[in-house]
């Protein structure tokens, strides 16, 4: 399952991002660290703070904190 050039160079492995409020109220503002590419094109594998396993979201959802 690799990703897209486009993907890795966006949001490489190992970034904080917040979830947008677009994703819904139950995700909006959460934060997380980007695993990797998920296995779609857009899509991202994210492990969000406290969780015990990463979700996968399209990269519309997510924004870099702090770059």
């Amino acid at each position: 399952m690799s990703g897209s050039a486009e993907t890795e160079l966006k949001f490489p492995p190992g970034s904080r991002i917040q979830i947008k409020p677009a994703a819904g109220p139950r995700l909006a503002g959460r934060t997380g660290t980007v695993m990797g590419a998920g296995y779609y094109t857009k899509s991202l594998r994210v492990m969000l703070d406290g969780s015990k396993g990463p979700i996968t979201l399209h990269m519309d959802y997510v924004a870099l904190i702090g770059t």
